[in-house]
């Protein structure tokens, strides 16, 4: 039975030990990313893992296109977290300030003098932290780094034909759930294909060099591991039968997390990884938070709108069917009676949106170039449940325009959101967006 289903059973501490000495190991995008989430330290331990099996590594086209192509919007994201924590901590003590006010709080004016001092200690931390931060967009010695390791690893693109008949195959297997990839289904064309992309090429290179495959992975979703009782058990069977019919060897998968702790044992490494394990594991989280947020299902809806040359909406509008609501919600404008919803800068209504979703006045850095975002537009959330922020960003590179996007978001979900995984996601979405051309645009992230 084995032999004819070698995926379906767990390989020995010899077959292990064996792989381990004898594979090649490739690397996804996220991992090589989740480095710019990581501390310095953690960074030197990945490398210090990776350089001992510099002639083992093999980067598939596709995760270093990914990669690069992500790359800037990552760094971005980690330099704005600095004064998102000013933000917060500023708000928090405003807050208290006002709730000592409004209810004459014994020692009240005490309290709101330590928190104003507690918030100005944070954000004379924060720039301290902010200023011995790399300047990773002018000089990053991680791509650097990652360059030289993988110059000769990488593996070539695929020419158009052959992604064209991917693409096909792809929508062949995704219907029928055949991992990995198919929890992508939903994403646009053809970004949907990118882990088949990276599944086929694992399979050439391991045809190519006839040696087995071990797939480094932050991407934890069941469709490249077998999940059972919300615990991975390691790769899905049907891949690795797959790679023993395609290319004859053997594969398995691991999480960044866990192919640090067994690189220790099998590699004899001494190093201590718990630190680095740790980060990676808190930075898995986070990404199958997001992809949850990403992935909830969400209201079926429709939009129409129209720009004219001067790009202002000339009228906009639609319908969807959240779950829950038996009819549709109808909702739109057009040029002739559309006018701006903008609340009073000292409203109630403003003052909400600005602290549920505090983005205004943030950078996004995308691969079209940097984006400074203003909320221009915060109208009333829609039965209560969600509502549409109309964000206007200026370029920094004064030869682009700005660009203008309604962004649909769940008013229960940010009020909620103290982890930040909503706001994360959300702010993801907008920097995927950011990444293409359009002038005017519209998302939804309802959950």
């Amino acid at each position: 039975m084995k032999t004819l289903f070698p995926g379906y059973f767990t390989p020995t501490e010899e077959e292990f030990a064996k792989l381990w000495n004898d594979c090649q190991f490739a690397f996804d995008a996220n991992v090589l990313l989740g480095l710019y989430r990581s501390t310095a330290e953690t960074q030197e331990v990945f490398f210090n893992v990776l350089e001992k099996v510099a002639d083992r590594v093999f980067l598939p086209h596709q995760a270093a296109s990914e990669y690069l192509k992500n790359r800037l919007g990552v760094i971005s994201f980690r330099s704005d977290q600095y004064g998102k924590i000013k933000g917060e901590s500023d708000k928090l003590a405003k807050q208290i300030e006002d709730i000592v006010q409004q209810h004459a709080i014994h020692n009240g004016e005490e309290i709101a003098k330590t928190t104003k001092r507690w918030a100005q200690e944070i954000r004379d931390l924060v720039e301290a932290a902010a200023e011995g931060e790399p300047d990773l967009l002018r000089s990053d010695d991680v791509l650097s780094r990652l360059s030289g390791l993988f110059e000769t690893k990488t593996g070539p693109p695929y020419p158009p034909s052959r992604l064209k008949e991917i693409y096909a195959e792809g929508a062949q297997r995704y219907s029928q759930g055949v991992p990995p990839g198919y929890k992508d289904d939903k994403k646009r064309e053809p970004d949907k294909y990118g882990d088949l992309l990276i599944w086929f090429q694992l399979i050439d290179q391991a045809k190519a060099q006839q040696k087995p495959i071990i797939f480094i992975t932050g991407d934890a979703k069941e469709d490249w591991l077998l999940d059972h009782g919300g615990e991975a058990l390691g790769p899905r069977p049907e891949l690795r039968q797959e790679m023993m019919a395609a290319a004859g060897v053997h594969f398995y998968t691991y999480t960044t997390p866990r192919f640090l702790e067994f690189a220790k044992q099998f590699l004899g490494l001494a190093l201590d990884t718990a630190k680095a394990e740790s980060e990676f594991e808190k930075i898995q989280k986070q990404d199958k938070q997001a992809a949850e947020w990403d992935a909830t299902p969400q209201a079926n809806y429709h939009f129409g709108f129209g720009l004219p040359a001067n790009q202002t909406w000339q009228s906009w509008g639609g319908s969807y069917h959240y779950p829950g609501y038996k009819q549709p919600i109808n909702f739109g404008w057009g040029a002739e009676d559309y006018v701006p919803w903008t609340p009073p800068v000292d409203s109630p209504a403003k003052t909400k949106f600005f602290a549920l979703l505090p983005i205004n006045g943030l950078s996004y850095n995308s691969s079209t170039g940097r984006w400074k975002c203003e909320i221009a537009s915060h109208p009333e959330s829609v039965a209560e449940v969600h509502a549409c922020y109309g964000l206007k960003f200026e370029p920094e590179n004064r030869a682009r325009g700005e660009r203008h996007l309604k962004v649909w978001v769940s008013v229960l979900a940010l009020e909620h959101d103290t982890g930040w995984e909503y706001k994360t996601a959300i702010s993801r979405a907008i920097t995927r967006w950011l990444d293409g051309n359009q002038v005017s645009g519209e998302i939804s992230l309802l959950s």
